[in-house]
């Protein structure tokens, strides 16, 4: 009985002792759900992993088991688990030793965010260096030291379409704004000036080519169709030289002889005004109108005529943009005006804030340079921030730098967007309401009667880049990974594999974009292509001339006057020249296919006789010269006949004999 009883109570014992073992292995051993054992563990999953390993205090390397339910069918599935891989193993009922994997210490946790830091600050470091090599160090100042975007991109994003006396085809608009809208813009500034289809008294105001009414309607479908707000933008004050121009309106000038502003102190100006802005809402409506441009900028002639001489300008200001204002306010209640700022900069705020001013309109602050502060340093942004609850802001994308260009300098227009979005995230928490939006301008000419600049899609590339920055808050590999693929751009291999690496922007060494962009399909390609070869060509033509004429000693003014120079020397002269000319007039030649389906032929022509007709002028002139000086054969001894215009510098006549007439 001794013996029995004694092996009795050691298979207890050894019971008690399994059942503890068993319950210490459950204690220990956790089991988490998956649903689907082929794939990794989501989110929520590793969540409770974490919670687990965190409840059962597990630090260092253990087994963890996570068990697919089988509703008590076969055996669970065991799944080996890793920081970062997660993958099937046999199936099996004891624990798996997942000997890879680690639940770190707090002090370890500590190093690796110390080692993701420093990673991290090396990412940064590098991409600063990847911007100083493209030539965009000034972007860096959009990031604070841990990389992050110091502000959110703007409320607004709105292109400008500069239409005055070089209407772009409908078409191709359309194009544009798809294009805007895919990089981040939210709206579009249209100004029309003489190509909007004015009817009535405004009749003579439009031009030949104006758009039609239907065409308007188009382009505000396209509009709509992209998620665009449209701002249309009438002047009422300044730059009124499309319509003072013409004899209908000649006696509204501020100055008889410059139609450059209207008088304020004629009621007969407010009536054009009025009807200008009549007509162009008009031509919106079915269209949701928030706000209306009415210009107001660069009001040169001011407080000239004998009506407005005795009254302050600032005063003759305020009280013409108080009475526009007035006209849309009764007429479109819901809409809400908007002027250009450089005529408020140096009004007293009292006087500003006194005049009711900022009830009525918004101001909308433009610079073009680099140096924002340098033309409205941080006191303006304060004046107006007392007087307006919320301001606009405006760079450029082109049309900014030079009244003649035909391609717009990217760094100027890029590190111009950049500042304005670091002025932004200084200056907008000044404002009750902050900022309302920043609006890329691109002006077509300078003024109604200037020669055209750089053309729309002559800046597709630089305006795509401004919008990335401006729709991100900064400029980051996905930003201009995002103008590449706007753009139709080609992948571009490289040795590592890494597409972020390659080099396809630097200012530097491609300060107008022609590498970067010149194989790639956007709206307008073939016209950007045509611009590079025609710098190419007056380049050459320029260097020919200036030797030519200039440098060297036998083809200058006065060897041309005077019919008198060597042979030799003018075949050695002339050599380039056929080749320079043939360039030119090839570029001449490929304008129309290249721009057809961009601009009607006026355009085309006047792009052509501007851009490309004088250097060619130029270079046949002279080959004229060259063919009548090689044709002579005998030549006259020294000295030469005086020249006889010179007499009217008192260029003294020792022999009448010897002037040349």
């Amino acid at each position: 009985m001794s013996v029995r009883r004694r092996r009795l109570t050691l298979f207890a014992i050894a019971a008690i002792l399994l059942v503890g073992l068993f319950a210490l292995y459950h204690y220990q051993t956790q089991y988490v759900p998956v649903p689907d054992p082929s794939q990794p563990l989501d989110n929520s999953q590793l969540g409770q992993v974490s919670a687990v390993l965190s409840t059962n205090r597990i630090e260092g390397r253990d087994a963890v088991r996570f068990v697919r339910p089988t509703g008590g069918v076969g055996r669970p599935k065991i799944y080996k688990v890793q920081p970062t891989v997660y993958s099937d193993v046999e199936p099996g009922f004891g624990d798996v030793d997942v000997s890879n994997f680690e639940q770190p210490s707090r002090d370890d946790i500590a190093r690796r965010r110390q080692h993701i830091n420093y990673e991290s600050n090396d990412q940064i470091s590098s991409w600063s260096k990847e911007l100083q090599r493209m030539g965009m160090g000034f972007a860096s100042e959009l990031t604070d030291s841990t990389g992050s975007a110091i502000a959110r991109p703007p409320k607004r994003i709105l292109i400008h379409f500069d239409l005055k006396g070089a209407p772009p085809k409908v078409s191709y608009i359309n194009r544009i704004m798809f294009l805007a809208k895919s990089l981040g813009a939210t709206g579009v500034l249209m100004e029309y000036e003489d190509m909007a289809p004015f009817s009535g008294r405004l009749s003579n105001i439009a031009a030949g080519n104006a758009y039609t009414k239907d065409q308007i309607k188009e382009i505000l479908k396209a509009a709509k169709d992209n998620n665009l707000n449209v701002i249309p933008l009438v002047q009422t004050f300044g730059h009124l030289e499309f319509a003072l121009k013409i004899k209908d309106f000649k006696h509204l000038r501020e100055v008889p002889d410059s139609p450059q502003a209207l008088c304020p102190s004629l009621n007969e100006s407010l009536t054009l005004v009025e009807d200008l802005i009549t007509q162009t809402m008009e031509l919106h409506e079915g269209t949701e109108i928030t706000h209306l441009h009415i210009g107001c900028d660069e009001v040169f002639q001011m407080g000239e005529c004998p009506r407005c001489r005795n009254t302050p300008r600032d005063d003759l200001f305020i009280s013409h943009v108080l009475a526009v204002a007035q006209i849309v306010r009764r007429r479109w209640p819901g809409v809400r005006p908007i002027i250009w700022d450089d005529m408020l900069r140096h009004i007293d705020v009292h006087v500003l804030r006194e005049s009711g001013l900022g009830k009525v309109v918004d101001p909308m602050v433009w610079v073009y340079a680099p140096d924002v502060y340098r033309f409205v340093s941080p006191q303006i942004f304060e004046k107006y921030a007392a007087v307006f609850s919320t301001a606009w802001t405006a760079p450029a994308f082109k049309g900014a730098h030079g009244e003649t260009l035909v391609v717009p300098p990217a760094r100027k227009h890029l590190e111009n967007t950049v500042r304005w979005l670091s002025v932004m995230a200084a200056e907008g928490p000044r404002f009750e309401h902050g900022f309302s939006g920043i609006v890329l301008t691109g002006w077509q000419r300078y003024d109604h009667f200037a020669v055209l600049c750089e053309l729309l899609p002559s800046a597709v590339p630089v305006m795509a880049l401004c919008l990335a920055i401006c729709s991100k808050g900064r400029v980051d590999k996905e930003a201009l990974e995002a103008v590449n693929t706007a753009l139709t751009c080609p992948e571009t291999s490289v040795a590592n594999g890494d597409r972020y690496q390659r080099q396809w922007i630097d200012l530097n060494s491609d300060p107008n974009l022609y590498s970067a962009f010149s194989r790639c399909l956007f709206p307008g390609h073939q016209f950007f292509k045509l611009i590079q070869r025609l710098e190419m060509a007056h380049s050459e033509a320029t260097t020919f001339l200036e030797t030519t004429k200039v440098t060297r000693a036998w083809m200058t003014d006065y060897n041309i006057r005077r019919n008198y120079s060597a042979p030799l020397r003018i075949d050695e002269l002339m050599g380039d020249s056929s080749h320079i000319l043939a360039s030119l007039t090839s570029v001449a030649r490929s304008a129309p296919n290249a721009m057809e389906e961009i601009f009607d032929d006026y355009t085309i022509s006047e792009w052509v006789e501007q851009k490309v007709y004088p250097m060619i002028k130029q270079v046949e002139d002279l080959e004229e010269s060259a063919k009548q000086m090689r044709e002579v054969n005998v030549w006259p001894k020294r000295p030469l006949p005086k020249l006889k215009d010179l007499f009217r510098f008192g260029i003294p006549r020792a022999n009448p004999a010897l002037t040349q007439n």
